[in-house]
């Protein structure tokens, strides 16, 4: 799943050990399909699901 994968790279990126189990679990969980899901259901009315870095205040 590059949705997966992609989180793994953020984890690797930004966060620590701690995060990238969470990565595991979740994709483990089954939960990620949702996301999926979601994206399909956006895409049918023409949008698309994007994440973007926040700016820092």
């Amino acid at each position: 799943m590059i949705f997966i994968a992609t989180l793994d790279d953020v984890a690797i990126a930004l966060g620590g050990d701690g995060d990238r189990q969470w990565v595991k679990d979740f994709a483990a969980s089954g939960k990620s399909q949702a996301v999926y899901e979601l994206a399909a259901w956006l895409d049918s009315f023409g949008l698309k699901l994007t994440v973007i870095v926040r700016q820092l205040e």
